[in-house]
């Protein structure tokens, strides 16, 4: 049987779907509620199954949660397709024209040349990764509303004593659910993290952070294609003659595995022997503390491609 796409263009309230196979291709808007997609699916003119359709997305966020779960538990194929990649195939276009149903033919398109990620229940439904998203956002609060706290006492206002109280009380507070956060991702650790812990720089809360963030590691071709998941590789420049591949990062992929990989740089150059002399070495020829962390996040993350891929922890060479 030919294999049929379903490209879905994901809103707050309503899906743009486009069905497509090699013969012919239909339009529909639908809202954006589960009886709505198990109406479209019954009572639809094409023969949409498991077995005879792909179902395309784009990653928004948390907006296409409800719609890759919803395909999943029936069977079906879900790709999630990256939306730098769809905004560049749009900006290739003449017009540079985008509507909901452009955007869902887009998809279409992408995954019938087989673009998107495949992915998996766990993908949608990983608690301990949205746990640990929590406690970063909670920790990045809570640590505004003490810059801001330290201000206001600088300024020495009237009739703020309760109030700079209150708002101490609840940094206090803010950091304690934080911990909670943590803690509950943290109790259960796999073998990956474990794995990934014994690289230097990562410790239980990175190692988590990363593992959740970065999924089944086999879904990556190789390691380039990690690194660039998650947005350390270079923006490559030329113009004429001149090639410039040591530009800024990307920062395509997970801006909390970014981050994560960055941390445990800055503590890995430190106690790694290796990374530590790389580090001074390169800081003497002139490059920039951040620059030379980013550098290490991405030989760390060769190091945690490499583990996982091989099952073993790690030893120094």
């Amino acid at each position: 049987m030919d294999t049929s796409i379903l490209g879905i263009d994901v809103s707050a309230r309503k899906l743009d779907l486009c069905w497509s196979n090699t013969e012919s291709s239909e339009a529909a808007t639908i809202a954006y509620t589960r009886e709505a997609l198990t109406e479209y699916l019954a009572h639809s003119n094409k023969h949409i199954t498991p077995t005879s359709c792909v179902v395309g997305l784009e990653s928004t966020g948390d907006y296409h949660i409800s719609a890759a779960r919803f395909f999943l538990k029936r069977g079906f194929t879900v790709r999630l397709i990256n939306p730098i990649v769809t905004k560049y195939y749009t900006r290739l276009t003449i017009r540079g024209a985008k509507t909901d149903q452009k955007d869902a033919a887009l998809i279409c398109k992408l995954v019938k040349d087989g673009q998107g990620a495949v992915i998996s229940w766990t993908d949608v439904a990983d608690r301990d990764k949205e746990l640990l998203r929590l406690a970063r956002h909670l920790t990045k609060a809570s640590a505004q509303l003490k810059v801001r706290l330290q201000s206001t006492k600088r300024k020495e206002l009237t009739q703020m004593t309760k109030i700079e109280l209150s708002v101490e009380r609840l940094v206090k507070r803010i950091s304690k659910v934080s911990d909670m956060c943590v803690a509950a991702a943290t109790t259960d650790r796999s073998v990956e993290e474990e794995l990934i812990d014994t690289i230097p720089g990562f410790g239980v809360q990175l190692s988590a952070t990363v593992y959740h963030e970065l999924g089944d590691i086999e879904r990556f071709k190789n390691a380039k294609s990690l690194v660039a998941y998650a947005g350390l590789d270079p923006r490559i420049k030329q113009g004429g003659s001149k090639l410039n591949t040591t530009g800024r990062l990307t920062k395509r992929g997970s801006p909390m595995l970014r981050h994560a990989l960055y941390v445990a740089a800055n503590v890995a150059r430190r106690f790694d022997p290796e990374l530590n002399s790389y580090y001074t070495k390169k800081r003497e020829e002139g490059r920039r503390h951040a620059e030379v962390l980013c550098i290490i996040a991405r030989k760390l993350l060769y190091r945690v491609n490499a583990v996982l891929r091989e099952r073993r922890p790690y030893v120094a060479a």
